[in-house]
């Protein structure tokens, strides 16, 4: 059996997603019954492959499936591949030209983990360890939204409660660096934000919905705007100017003497507690008193965690 040929099918599926065992028989010139035997290879060796019978169907990975492209940067792969089309008319085989679908499909398949929403004239991306997840919520949500379906959710509130719903998806919404879900939850009989990251066992039904005239700039009004907001002022290190900024913008840094200050208006959540966490000793709040106070005593109760 041709390993070499077992890999080029994987790099086919990487690339193509879905695809006919009568193509890959053709394509390798070996029967159909030799391309179950190398889909079986690869099933061994841990690759989910997922088979849709009938017409239209074939074999495709799982949606979850990611191989480890770190082994070639993306300078060492556009290098090989100038090297291997520079060299192809010297060759009689087809051995080059074989090599570069494989690379192309590797890039691909490394450029499909970059991001979350691309096109011409947008490109939304998040951290890699949530890219996968999050890309497939977005393109299942984004189906029923086409296809007004109703989607089944299982959902867990800030409070750590879990509830299992049935939403009727209208719109998507990136908002204070998180994904959210506009829909209409049939649980609750009214419109809420869903955050992506609390969603999981995401389920697209075949229950069809119709879209009413719905409020989301209202809601997200509700949800964003309808909070307590203070001045904070912060005296920072250099080492954090980029990530002060990217928070609290430009405008908001200045210098005073030798130091580094940001003045701004935030909103007071846990979530800027956490924040001013992150920054850990290179960043120290000069005002309001009581976020100073509830920084002490949060680093007060870190240190006592640590004493043993």
């Amino acid at each position: 059996m041709s390993q070499s040929t077992v890999f080029s099918i994987l790099m086919i599926l990487l690339s193509k997603r879905q695809v006919s065992r009568e193509y890959l028989a053709e394509r390798f010139s070996v029967s159909k019954r030799t391309v179950s035997r190398y889909l079986t290879v690869l099933e061994d060796a841990g690759v989910p492959i997922v088979s849709t019978p009938g017409r239209g169907g074939g074999v495709a990975l799982s949606d979850d499936y990611i191989v480890d492209k770190s082994f070639l940067t993306e300078a060492e792969t556009i290098r090989i591949k100038d090297a291997l089309t520079r060299t192809q008319n010297c060759y009689s085989d087809k051995a080059n030209a074989a090599l570069i679908e494989k690379l192309d499909a590797v890039d691909k398949s490394r450029e499909t983990d970059s991001y979350v929403i691309k096109q011409d004239n947008l490109y939304i991306d998040c951290d890699y360890e949530q890219a996968a997840d999050i890309r497939a919520k977005i393109k299942t949500l984004s189906d029923a939204i086409d296809q007004l379906r109703a989607a089944e959710i299982k959902y867990t509130d800030s409070h750590g409660y879990v509830s299992f719903r049935t939403i009727e998806p209208y719109t998507l919404v990136f908002k204070a660096g998180a994904w959210y879900i506009y829909a209409m939850c049939r649980l609750r009989g009214d419109f809420r934000l869903f955050k992506l990251s609390r969603i999981s066992d995401l389920r697209k039904t075949s229950k069809r919905f119709i879209k009413y005239k719905s409020k989301l700039a209202e809601k997200l009004d509700l949800e964003f705007y309808n909070q307590i907001y203070v001045d904070i002022e912060l005296e920072f290190f250099p080492s954090v100017y980029s990530d002060i900024v990217d928070w609290l913008g430009l405008n908001s840094v200045s210098e005073r003497g030798a130091k580094m200050i940001a003045h701004a208006e935030v909103p007071l959540t846990d979530t800027l507690i956490k924040k001013l966490m992150s920054f850990g000793s290179s960043v120290k709040v000069l005002n309001p008193a009581d976020v100073r106070d509830t920084l002490r005593e949060e680093a007060i109760r870190m240190t006592a965690l640590y004493a043993d």
